[in-house]
C-alpha cells in the first residue's frame, strides 16, 4: 500500500508540474534591450487604443486605424491605408462592408518572399477588444520596433492590420483578393485571442506544415500548443483572418491565447483584464518566428507560388517542457506500436493467469461505457447547474468564477474512474481492465492515424508507456520495488500529455460539453487499473471511495453556486434591444434571454415568441416601449425584372448597419458601395439575409438575381440605448451581453417590390 501511495503522489506531482509548464512566461519590462520584445512596451498600445468598442466603420475604429498608421510611421515604415470593400457569404448570411486595411512593409536585404504579420484592429460592439484583437495589433507594432532595432532580415516583413474581422473576416478577404502575391512566396502569421490570458497556442497551420513547424520549434522561446489542436481545428467551422489565406492555398500559422473566455467578446475585454504574460508569450514568439522565417528561403514553404513540391505535416507536442517533433507519416508506425504493445499485454496477462480474453473484451466494453457515462455526467453536471441557476443558459458556458465547478468536473471523473475499477476489482480483474482500456485507446489511435494523424501522439504514446509498465508489473510478481517505479515511469506519457489536455479543455466550452470529465476519465481508468494491478493490491472495500467522491462533487458544485453570484467584479450578461416597427408605429423592448434578470424583466414581460420586426431567428420576450420619432430605412426599387431586382438601400437616420431579409429565392447578390470595388457572390439556398455594415449617407446599391415572388424587410441598426425613453443603466452586477446583438436600436419596415 505504501508503494501504491508513493506511485499516486509521484504521478500527481508529475501532472501538476506538466500543467504548470503550460503557463506563459513572465512579462519583460519596458527597460529591456531595444531588440527584445517587451510586453510592458506593447501594453501601452492596448491601454491607449482599446478604451471603447471599435466595430467596423465606427468613429472609434477610424481613430484606432489612424493611430496605428502613426505608430508604424514613427518606426520608419511607410504605411498606407487600403480603402476597399468585401462581401462574405457563410452560414446562410451575406455580410458586406467598407474596410480600411493598414499595410506597411519592412524591406529585406535580398528577399525571397515576404513574411506577413497579421492582426485585426476592429472589435465587436459589446467590448473594446483589448485581447481580441488589440493584443495582436500591439504584438505586431512591438515586433516591428524590435526588428528595426536588430540586424536587417533577408526577406520583406509586411504588416497587415485588417479591418472588419468581426464582420466576417472582410478585411482579410479583401487583402487576399487584391494584394496577396500570386507568384511570390508568402507566409502569413496571424495573432488572435479568444480569452484574456493563458499561453499563446499554435493552434492552426496550413496543410504541408513541416517547414513552418520546424522553424517554429527551432526559434520560439516558449512553444505552446500541439498538432492535435491543428487537427481538431481543421474539422471545426471556426474562422479567423488566416482562413481566407488557407482557402487560397497559401501557407500560414495561427496563434491565440484562450484562457478566461468569460471576458471574450464582452465589456470585460478591457486592458486591465489582459494578461501581460500572455502578451509576452504572443510577442516573444512572433518576434523569434519572424526572425527565423525572415532569414530563410521561403520558396519551399509556399509551393503554390514557387512551384516546388509540397511537403507533409509534422506532429509536434511538448512532454514536461521538452518539445518533440517528427513527420506525421510516422503516425501509422506509432499507432501500430501502441496496438502491438496492447496486444502483447493481453497475451502476457493471459499467460500469467491474470486475465482471460473474455475478461479483457468485457473490460474494454466497460471502459467504453465509462467514457460514455463520463460525457453524459459532465453534461449532466452543467445542466444541473443551469437548473439551479437558469441564467447560466444565457451567459454560459463560461462563468466568472469557474474554479469550484472545474474542480467538481475533475472529481466527477474520479468518481467514474473509481467506480469502474471497483466494478471489476474481482472479475474480470484490474489487469483485464488495464489491458482492455489500453486496447481501446490503441484502436482509437489507429483510427486517428486515418483521419487526424497529428493527433495520434495524444493516445498512442500513453498506451505505449502504460502497456510497457503493466507488462513489467506482471513479470515483477511480488517485487513492488521493481513494479512501482517502472509503472510510474510508464505512466509519465499519459500523465504529461493527457492531464494538461484535460485542464486545457476547460477553456474550450467550460464544463458544458463534458469534455474535461471525458479527458480525465480517459486517462484515469487505465492508470487506476494499473495501480490496482500492482503487487499486493489490498482489495478495495465496496464503493465507499466513489460515493465519498460524489459527495465532494455536490459540495464543490454547491460552493460554486454560492461563489459565482453576479457582482460588479463578475457581472452577468444581459441582452436587451429596442425594436421599432415602422409599419404600425409600435415599439418594443425585446430580449433573447431565456431567464432574464430582474432588471431585464422590468422591460419585458410577455412570453417568448417570434417577432417579425426583429432580424434574429430566435423567439424573443418583449414589452411595450415609447416609439422614437425617427425615419425608417428605405430600399428603393430602381429596377425590377422577373429575374433581377435592383435596390438603393439608405438609412435616413444615418444608421451604420442595414439588414435586408426575406423569403425569396435569390441566386446571387451584387453590392456596390460608392467609390469602392463592386462585390458579387452566389447565395446559398434559403431565406435571404444581407447585412450591410458602414453604410454611407448616400446608401448602398444592391442587385439580386431572383426567381419567383419577393417579400422583403429592411432594418437599420444603431448602437446604444442611452437615448431611448425609459432606458436606465444596468445595475453593477449586470453588463451588456456578449457579441453584437445587444444594446441596439432597430427600426424595421417592409419593402414594396
Amino acid at each position: 500500500m505504501i508503494g501504491r501511495l508513493v506511485a499516486v503522489v509521484l504521478l500527481a506531482v508529475i501532472g501538476v508540474y506538466a500543467v504548470l509548464l503550460e503557463r506563459p512566461p513572465d512579462p519583460v519590462p519596458a527597460t529591456a534591450p531595444p531588440a527584445e520584445f517587451s510586453a510592458e512596451r506593447a501594453a501601452t498600445t492596448v491601454d491607449q487604443l482599446a478604451r471603447e468598442p471599435r466595430p467596423v466603420g465606427s468613429p472609434a475604429s477610424d481613430v484606432a486605424r489612424d493611430a496605428v498608421v502613426a505608430r508604424l510611421r514613427a518606426e520608419g515604415l511607410d504605411p498606407r491605408v487600403e480603402p476597399t470593400a468585401a462581401l462574405a457569404v457563410e452560414e446562410g448570411q451575406a455580410r458586406a462592408a467598407r474596410v480600411d486595411n493598414v499595410v506597411a512593409t519592412l524591406p529585406g536585404t535580398a528577399p525571397t518572399g515576404a513574411v506577413v504579420l497579421m492582426a485585426h484592429y476592429d472589435s465587436v460592439t459589446a467590448g473594446p477588444g483589448a485581447a481580441d484583437d488589440m493584443s495582436g495589433v500591439a504584438t505586431l507594432l512591438e515586433t516591428v520596433r524590435a526588428l528595426r532595432a536588430g540586424p536587417p532580415l533577408r526577406n520583406d516583413v509586411t504588416v497587415v492590420i485588417t479591418d472588419g474581422e468581426e464582420a466576417g473576416l472582410l478585411g482579410a478577404r479583401a487583402w487576399v483578393r487584391d494584394q496577396l502575391p500570386r507568384d511570390r512566396p508568402t507566409v502569413v502569421l496571424n495573432w488572435e485571442a479568444r480569452g484574456v490570458e493563458g499561453p499563446s497556442l499554435l493552434f492552426e497551420t496550413s496543410p504541408g506544415n513541416a517547414g513552418l513547424v520546424d522553424a517554429w520549434a527551432a526559434s520560439v522561446p516558449h512553444p505552446r500548443g500541439d498538432s492535435s489542436l491543428v487537427e481538431i481545428y481543421r474539422f471545426l467551422p471556426n474562422d479567423t483572418d488566416l482562413s481566407p489565406v488557407l482557402d487560397a492555398g497559401r501557407p500560414g500559422m495561427n496563434a491565440a491565447f484562450i484562457d478566461r473566455p468569460y471576458q471574450y467578446h464582452t465589456p470585460g475585454d478591457v486592458p486591465p483584464n489582459l494578461s501581460r504574460a500572455s502578451l509576452q508569450n504572443h510577442g516573444g514568439n512572433a518576434l523569434a518566428l519572424t526572425r527565423a522565417l525572415g532569414d530563410r528561403d521561403l520558396a519551399a514553404l509556399d509551393p503554390t507560388a514557387s512551384g516546388q513540391p509540397p511537403t507533409g505535416d509534422r506532429t509536434y507536442f511538448a512532454v514536461l517542457g521538452v518539445l518533440v517533433t517528427y513527420a506525421s507519416v510516422w503516425a501509422w508506425a506509432v499507432a501500430g506500436l501502441a496496438l502491438v504493445l496492447a496486444v502483447v499485454l493481453v497475451v502476457v496477462a493471459r499467460a500469467r493467469q491474470r486475465a482471460t480474453i473474455g475478461g479483457v473484451v468485457g473490460a474494454a466494453l466497460l471502459y467504453v461505457l465509462g467514457l460514455v457515462v463520463a460525457v453524459a455526467a459532465g453534461i449532466g453536471l452543467w445542466q444541473g447547474l443551469v437548473w439551479f441557476r437558469p441564467a447560466y443558459a444565457d451567459i454560459g458556458p463560461f462563468v466568472g468564477r469557474p474554479g469550484l465547478y472545474e474542480a467538481a468536473a475533475g472529481v466527477l471523473a474520479f468518481v467514474i474512474t473509481t467506480l469502474v475499477v471497483s466494478v471489476v476489482r474481482r472479475r474480470p480483474g484490474a489487469v483485464a481492465l488495464a489491458a482492455g482500456a489500453l486496447l481501446v485507446l490503441a484502436l482509437l489511435s489507429v483510427a486517428l492515424a486515418v483521419v487526424a494523424p497529428g493527433s495520434v501522439f495524444l493516445l498512442a504514446w500513453p498506451v505505449v508507456g502504460l502497456a510497457l509498465g503493466v507488462i513489467v508489473v506482471l513479470f515483477a510478481g511480488e517485487r513492488p520495488w521493481l513494479a512501482v517505479p517502472v509503472f510510474v515511469l510508464g505512466a509519465v506519457p499519459a500523465v504529461a500529455l493527457l492531464i494538461p489536455f484535460a485542464v486545457a479543455s476547460y477553456g474550450v466550452a467550460g464544463i458544458s460539453d463534458g469534455l474535461p470529465v471525458l479527458a480525465f476519465t480517459l486517462v484515469g481508468i487505465p492508470i487506476g487499473a494499473g495501480l490496482s494491478a500492482l503487487p499486493r493490491p489490498g482489495m478495495a472495500r465496496g464503493y465507499a471511495l466513489p460515493i465519498l467522491a460524489f459527495v465532494w462533487v455536490l459540495i464543490l458544485a454547491g460552493g460554486g453556486l454560492q461563489l459565482d453570484d453576479p457582482d460588479p467584479r463578475t457581472p452577468y450578461g444581459s441582452q436587451l434591444a429596442y425594436v421599432l416597427d415602422a409599419e404600425d408605429g409600435t415599439a418594443r423592448w425585446i430580449t433573447t434571454d431565456t431567464a432574464p434578470a430582474d432588471w431585464t424583466r422590468g422591460y419585458v414581460g410577455e412570453p417568448p415568441a417570434p417577432l417579425e420586426a426583429w432580424h434574429g431567428d430566435e423567439p424573443v420576450s418583449r414589452g411595450p416601449a415609447t416609439p422614437l420619432p425617427v425615419p425608417p430605412p428605405t430600399a428603393t426599387v430602381l429596377s425590377r425584372t422577373p429575374d433581377t431586382l435592383r435596390l438603393q438601400v439608405v438609412s435616413p437616420r444615418g444608421a451604420p448597419t442595414v439588414i435586408l431579409r426575406g423569403d425569396l429565392a435569390a441566386r446571387a447578390v451584387t453590392v456596390t458601395y460608392p467609390g469602392r470595388p463592386v462585390l458579387s457572390s452566389p447565395l446559398e439556398p434559403g431565406p435571404l439575409t444581407l447585412r450591410l455594415e458602414d453604410v454611407p449617407p448616400e446608401g448602398v446599391l444592391v442587385d439580386l438575381q431572383v426567381t419567383g415572388p419577393v417579400s422583403l424587410r429592411v432594418d437599420d441598426q444603431t448602437l446604444g440605448l442611452a437615448g431611448v425613453p425609459g432606458f436606465t443603466p444596468r445595475p453593477p452586477d449586470l453588463r451588456q451581453a456578449r457579441g453584437n446583438s445587444s444594446d441596439v436600436v432597430v427600426v424595421s419596415r417592409r419593402v414594396a417590390v
